[in-house]
């Protein structure tokens, strides 16, 4: 018999929360990460690296006190000196008590051991200390992992942890990028939808979708987007996907990050006639200091996303099987974006996605709302000025 969520226990659990091992339903799930939990508090645990303390053992039961061995019995034996002896003993130790008593100085206490005096120390109360405002975010390069929804069952708690400082050009303005890579469904609609709000943004391609779909690159070109790099085959650089750690993998160095972007730009430019930004975006998010070094010797920069300090902007828009904790139906993932993003984020979305619900159908709705509340779209260059990411 299947587990019960212990919170609703009509439920049948789909898996134990990674910090308190206890199980959950689907209505519970939380995921950031790449772990699910139970909830959101048990998710900022995790993320401030620490479990909550576990109860104190109990104490050992006190210990009764063994039997002392008992006294023998009869009267106690006495030593028989003579009584002169006694008295001769007792006067001579009076008598050299008082000749040392009279010949010792009396000497004050050392300075360094008497006793400072006590400083009472107040404590400020926990509820004066001022919690830090959510200025706006930009993108971590980190791997990805899905943010909370702004939803009665996946709370923000109320104070959150402060985002890095926004990108130079940050106020209300907002990057909705792409990614190309397998697959070209929805593609169209996607790039009919920006096309009829006049809006121009930044689009990551791989040299696979180039040479896949050649008529749909030359309309990104001719549509007026920034296109970026992202990389040829799409691989794994770190050991993120083993053992969630970013460190790069056996066989990635110098030439091969090289090789895949030069690739890229090359078939590009053959394709379009127009050169490729220097901008690039690891696949998976896989990066670390070292990849990004040599990507910056072959002349392009990081771009990554929004994500880390509770906030993760990866629409998630790739994920296809609607029984993976991670699949999110189309209105969900357009209303969690519209609910998380601020001035200076950057979004990832996929420019197709073999989804049975495509986000592209969404996609409308997600521009209107964002131009409803004053945001204004840019373009990776543009929102990060002369800055690195």
């Amino acid at each position: 018999m299947s587990e019960l969520c212990p919170r609703h226990p009509q439920k049948a659990a789909r898996g134990r929360c990674a910090e308190c091992r206890r199980p959950f339903c689907a209505r519970c799930e939380f995921l950031t990460d790449r772990r699910l939990f139970c909830g959101p508090a048990c998710a900022r645990e995790h993320q401030r690296g620490r479990r909550p303390a576990p109860p104190p053992p109990p104490s050992p039961p006190a210990r009764a006190p063994e039997p002392r061995s008992a006294a023998p019995s009869g009267p106690p034996r006495r030593v028989a000196l003579p009584r002169a002896l006694s008295a001769v003993g007792a006067a001579a130790g009076i008598a050299l008590t008082i000749f040392f008593f009279r010949r010792a100085p009396s000497r004050p206490l050392p300075a360094a051991r008497r006793s400072p005096p006590t400083t009472a120390v107040a404590r400020l109360p926990s509820e004066s200390l001022p919690i830090p405002e959510r200025p706006g975010a930009v993108a971590a390069s980190r791997p990805f992992s899905e943010a909370p929804a702004r939803e009665p069952s996946l709370a923000l708690p109320a104070a959150r942890p402060t985002r890095p400082a926004p990108p130079p050009n940050a106020a209300k303005t907002i990057l909705l990028s792409f990614d190309a890579g397998s697959s070209d469904r929805g593609a169209a609609s996607i790039l009919d939808a920006l096309a009829e709000r006049h809006i121009r943004t930044t689009i990551f391609l791989t040299g696979q979708f180039i040479r896949r779909y050649p008529e749909l690159t030359r309309r990104v070109a001719e549509d007026g987007h920034e296109v970026g790099n992202h990389t040829f085959d799409h691989p794994h650089l770190t050991t993120y996907a083993r053992d969630g750690r970013q460190r790069t993998l056996a066989g990635v160095d110098e030439a091969m990050i090289r090789r895949e972007l030069e690739e890229t730009a090359s078939l590009y430019l053959a394709t379009t006639g127009k050169p490729m930004a220097p901008l690039w975006r690891a696949p998976f998010g896989e990066e670390n200091a070292e990849i990004r070094q040599w990507a910056d010797r072959a002349g392009y920069r990081h771009v990554s996303w929004t994500h880390g300090a509770g906030t993760n902007l990866d629409a998630l828009d790739w994920v296809t099987d609607p029984d993976s904790p991670r699949y999110r139906p189309s209105e969900r993932v357009v209303s969690r974006l519209l609910a998380a993003a601020r001035p200076g984020d950057i979004i990832l979305m996929h420019l197709g996605s073999d989804r049975s619900d495509p986000v592209a159908d969404h996609l409308p709705r997600l521009l209107d709302g964002f131009s409803s509340e004053g945001f204004r779209f840019s373009t990776a260059s543009e929102l990060l000025g002369g800055g690195t990411k």
